[in-house]
């Protein structure tokens, strides 16, 4: 194996906790009292707009919370101005921030032993984002479904990122939090997957494709290490 391709959020950003479960964790502590299908609608209404506005470019994680927070208020017909968003937003940036500065020495490790990339349906400001963390020093390659024009599950995303690599699917790993986004195309055009089954409302009802299930991103240490003897 001389590969590995890595989703970033929900994967490397919150290590397997689906983005909109990471939100309502906010919601619950600063006691901003919504029914959860009113959230979950407002939620997927603001990643439409992010996903079908203009790209992000350099804006930076926090800010691009803080549009995802403004976004699922408005939605929600909570106060403009309420004091709990500034609150919610900060300590959810502080968590995320955790979490990828934890997952920076398992990058490290990798990157000396395989060639790394990301392939991720984002913004288009996936570069900003790996920068600010000082991620990308790590990847090869970071793909950026707002920038290539091409959005999991179409494996097509996926084989851009191994020919940016210069590999094949026989010899690349890939990791992710979506089963359906990440391990099915992977698992479809021959690669190693590796599902980050992290906390979600809904499991696939077969997980057949993945090669390998783990619970958290550090499960990934011993399987790859292990390939690259």
């Amino acid at each position: 194996m001389k590969a590995v391709l890595f989703d970033f959020g929900g994967t490397i950003d919150t290590d397997g906790v689906h983005w909109s479960e990471e939100f309502w964790e906010f919601y619950r502590r600063f006691g901003v009292l919504v029914a959860r299908e009113e959230f979950e609608a407002a939620y997927a209404g603001v990643e439409k707009e992010l996903t079908d506005g203009a790209s992000l470019g350099e804006t930076t994680l926090h800010e691009t919370l803080r549009t995802q927070f403004t976004g699922q208020f408005k939605r929600l017909g909570l106060p403009e101005g309420d004091p709990r968003l500034e609150k919610m937003l900060d300590a959810c940036y502080t968590h995320v921030a955790g979490v990828i500065r934890n997952a920076r020495p398992l990058l490290e490790e990798l990157s000396k032993r395989f060639r790394l990339g990301v392939v991720s349906n984002f913004y288009g400001n996936l570069e900003a984002v790996c920068r600010e963390f000082e991620l990308d020093k790590y990847f090869t390659t970071l793909v950026d479904s707002a920038v290539v024009g091409l959005r999991k599950p179409d494996p097509r995303i996926w084989s851009l990122g191994m020919q940016k690599l210069g590999v094949v699917p026989g010899g690349t790993f890939v990791i992710g939090d979506s089963y359906e986004r990440d391990i099915v195309p992977a698992k479809a055009l021959g690669c190693t997957t590796l599902w980050l089954k992290g906390k979600r409302r809904t499991l696939p009802p077969s997980t057949g494709d993945a090669d390998y299930t783990i619970m958290s991103l550090g499960g990934v240490r011993e399987i790859l290490l292990r390939a690259s003897v």
